[in-house]
Order: structure tokens, then sequence, then C-alpha cells
């Protein structure tokens, strides 16, 4: 049995973030079956209830209060290790290289993504740590417990960071944005259709 804390729930996390278990095994270097068991093993022991949804998404459906203290735990735990692995999604539409991912930047996890009400549930659901996300000329509401914060505007849209303001100032967070913020002017810099705006 995989560790419920440091194994399975990331294991149940990305599978949130990237419905697959093939992506998934990628990801944290397992064999695909490893993974499914994983899973299965966890949301039986903890009585989650947690699987593949008719809309092709993985989503606990019991004992959400539990999962939610074990995200909380989890979500310390990335943000005090040492190195720091803070959990972050780019699907911003510039100021990124060809991988979705800037060379001075973290590695992050890549999924183009525009349901944004999805990444903000993510964010709330301490699932991911924070984003960076395109809008177009009709943002979508913001629920209170998130911050955007714009990077910059491009033809297509406003590039901008999302996360939860409980963890905005946490250190490693805070490094974090101060990273993309210098990331995404450097972008700009080189680029006069885009208006840095951080």
């Amino acid at each position: 049995m995989a560790d419920i804390l440091l194994d399975g729930l990331p294991v149940l996390d990305l599978l949130e973030i990237a419905p697959s278990t093939s992506a998934v095994a990628q990801i944290t270097q397992r064999d695909q079956s490893s993974i499914s068991r994983i899973y299965r093993q966890v949301s039986g022991r903890l009585g989650l209830e947690f699987r593949k949804h008719a809309n092709g998404l993985y989503r606990a459906r019991s004992n959400q209060s539990l999962l939610q203290g074990l995200r909380l735990s989890s979500q310390w735990l990335r943000l005090q290790s040492a190195p720091p692995e803070p959990r972050w999604l780019a699907s911003g539409s510039v100021g990124l290289d060809s991988n979705g991912v800037h060379p001075a930047l973290p590695a992050g996890l890549l999924q183009r993504c525009s349901d944004r009400q999805r990444v903000h549930q993510l964010l709330l659901d301490r699932v991911l740590d924070l984003a960076v996300i395109s809008q177009t000329n009709t943002p979508t509401p913001l629920p209170e417990a998130l911050v955007e914060r714009p990077l910059l505007r491009s033809p297509s849209g406003v590039d901008v960071i999302v996360v939860r303001l409980d963890l905005e100032q946490q250190p490693v967070m805070a490094a974090l944005i101060t990273t993309l913020r210098q990331a995404y002017r450097q972008h700009a810099l080189h680029n006069p259709q885009l208006d840095w705006l951080g």
C-alpha cells in the first residue's frame, strides 16, 4: 500500500489535473497499472469514491472534509520541503517556450486548460498552488479566496497569475510569482506587440 500523504494523495491530485492514468504515470515515472492501483487503494481506504466521471474528469464523491484536510497538509509539505515543490500550471498564451515553460522557471504541470472555472476549483481545493491563465475580454468571475495578478496583454487577451489569497505572501509562492513576473517582463521587452502589466 502506498503512503497516503506522500504517494497516494499526489496521484489523486494529478489525476484531477491531467485526467489520464497514462499522463500521471509519465509525470510520476511509474507505470500506468501502478497509478490505477494506487488511486483505487487510497480511494478505498479513505472511502472517497474517487473515480472518472462521465465528463472524463476524476473526482472524489465522498469524504470531502477528510480529503480537504489531507490536501492542506500535502500543500504545506510541498511548500516547506527542501527544495520546495510548488505545483503550478502554465496555460497562458505567451511568455513561454514551445514546451510551455520559461527556462528560468521550475518545472510546472503543463496542461493547456481553457476551462478557467476548473482551474479556479483546483486552486480552491489546493490541488494546484498557482496557475498562469489567459483571459479574453470576458473574464470569468473570481472566487473570493483567489486573487489575480496581471502579467501582460497580448492581442489575444491578458495573461494573469491566479493564486489563493492566503498563499500569495508565502515565501515559496512569492518567489515563484517574482520569477514569473521577471520572465514575462523579459518576454515583453523583446516583443513589441506585448504590453507588460506586472
